[in-house]
């Protein structure tokens, strides 16, 4: 169940005038749930899957390749994004 947070409509509101915002917070207090509802699709940079690493490795493009707005969760774990 996802608790709302007064910070959903600060995103919802800059989401209509920006290409992206940049959640920050202590671990685990919501950051990547709250992404998610404001997202049309996403990826999760610390899944581990083989194909994210080979992605970035061709094209680090290819990461952002998917509907807007779109969720990059743990995007610090791959600087050269």
């Amino acid at each position: 169940m996802y608790l709302e947070r007064v910070v959903d409509e600060v995103v919802e509101k800059a989401l209509e005038y920006s290409g992206g915002v940049l959640l920050e917070g202590v671990r685990a207090c919501g950051k990547t749930e709250t992404g998610r509802r404001h997202s049309k699709s996403e990826v999760a940079l610390d899944s581990g899957l083989p194909a994210i690493d080979a992605a970035l490795a061709i094209d680090p493009g290819l990461i952002l390749t998917g509907d807007t707005p779109r969720l990059i969760d743990e995007w610090q774990l791959k600087p050269n994004l």
